[in-house]
């Protein structure tokens, strides 16, 4: 397989490919996703200052952000929803995938990303050794759940699977975003200082049906979930409106 620009792989692979979403309203590629994830980071920078200071190499954490999916370009993108519903041998054999996609990866871009080495940024974004990209992490899913959560609020009742679970309420990108508290004790006093980014118990089940595709004028509707709320204004921070209402995709 012969790869192209970095940029260029990352802008044809599409998100959320997956059997039980055959639609979805306001399809994303890796590309779009990746610079979300930078705006999502970018502006907690205040917050993670407030309880981190110098402790955290906000530079390496950017630049993680930046190259998170890049294995994607030769595994391609599995969502949650799929990862949730793969035995162990499937999820390891996914994890010998990726660490050859990075192999590779290394030979065709270079031992080095933007001053520090491709191999570390790698690996770390897929350990989550790190409290930088443990924070990026949680950007990613919150980004990811976003993505679900504007589908609902568009009317596109095959996203309530993953923005809530098989209950549509705590489980999918809810029980994800709430498992990292848990997860990574480090983020403890970030959450503490900061509940605005914990997730709470919601149902999803009837939102698609009182809704219909966005516009700018329901945009500025408030959902009455917090966390929704959060990341549209922080995506229409990153990149504007035009994504978040020009409908690809229809029943």
């Amino acid at each position: 397989m012969i790869l192209g620009e970095r940029e260029e792989e990352l802008e044809r692979i599409k998100r959320y490919v997956i059997d039980i979403a055959p639609i979805m309203f306001y399809r994303t590629n890796d590309l779009i996703h990746i610079k979300r994830v930078i705006g999502h980071f970018e502006q907690m920078i205040p917050q993670i200052k407030e309880v981190y200071g110098d402790n955290f190499n906000y530079e390496f954490a950017r630049v993680t952000a930046e190259v998170h999916d890049d294995p994607e370009i030769l595994t391609t993108d599995v969502p949650l929803y799929e990862k949730e519903r793969m035995e162990k041998e499937e999820l390891e054999k996914l994890s010998l995938e990726e660490d050859k996609a990075i192999e590779k990866l290394i030979k065709t871009y270079g031992l080095f990303f933007k001053g520090y080495l491709y191999e570390e940024l790698l690996y770390s974004t897929k350990d989550k050794d790190k409290i930088e990209t443990q924070f990026i992490s949680f950007c990613d899913k919150f980004d990811g759940a976003g993505e679900a959560w504007h589908e609902v609020w568009a009317g596109n009742e095959f996203f309530v699977l993953p923005a809530g679970g098989k209950n549509a309420k705590t489980g999918g990108y809810i029980r994800r975003l709430k498992e990292f508290p848990k997860k990574y004790p480090e983020m403890i006093p970030f959450f503490e200082k900061f509940p605005e980014y914990l997730v709470d118990e919601f149902n999803f089940s009837s939102i698609p049906y009182k809704n219909k595709p966005h516009t700018i004028r329901s945009l500025k509707k408030d959902s009455e979930f917090p966390l929704y709320e959060l990341w549209k204004k922080s995506v229409i921070k990153t990149e504007g409106t035009k994504n978040l209402v020009t409908q690809l995709e229809f029943y």
